[in-house]
């Protein structure tokens, strides 16, 4: 498929909002996972992906990108994912 070189700009801008948006969830991720580790949560780094939103301990994938676990349901994004 051919693209016009307004499409390539918009394309362009778009590759840039994203990379802007991974930072900040980058960002939110360190931030939950270091308030959670000043209150004494310690997880195990052979132990899944446990949830920075919930004591879930572990991703279980489920409907929509959500964790399948009726105790957590956030998403894959609220998980502790590997840096």
């Amino acid at each position: 498929m051919q693209q016009s070189d307004t499409q390539a700009k918009a394309y362009e801008e778009n590759a840039a909002d994203f990379r802007k948006l991974d930072d900040q969830i980058h960002s939110m991720r360190e931030a939950a996972r270091a308030r959670l580790m000043d209150n004494g949560w310690e997880p195990d780094p052979n132990d899944g992906i446990p949830c920075l939103a919930c004591p879930c301990p572990d991703f279980e994938f489920g409907p929509n990108g959500r964790c399948g676990r009726g105790s957590c349901r956030h998403t894959f994004g609220a998980h502790d994912l590997p840096v």
